[in-house]
């Protein structure tokens, strides 16, 4: 399974998430997982329990679907925005 972001960097991801929100990317950008040359398809942001974002990244959507079962498994809620799922 990929990580993002830096290990070292506790700010990513922290206790205060608590859903995972993805989006639709509606924009050019390449996948955010080290050495993923393909495009970015999906926008994975953590929310805080206002509903205030800290952080997105754009991912290619097989590297969403890992990032959602990792933090499923954390026991945060994701809340699938993209059109039709």
């Amino acid at each position: 399974m990929y990580r993002l972001g830096n290990s070292r960097d506790s700010t990513e991801l922290n206790d205060g998430i608590k859903d995972i929100e993805l989006w639709p990317c509606g924009y050019q950008a390449q996948c955010r997982v080290k050495n993923c040359k393909a495009k970015a398809t999906t926008i994975a942001r953590g929310v805080d329990a206002g509903g205030r974002p800290h952080n997105q990244y754009e991912l290619y959507t097989p590297h969403a679907k890992q990032i959602v079962e990792r933090e499923w498994a954390k026991g945060r809620e994701i809340v699938d925005r993209r059109t039709g799922r």
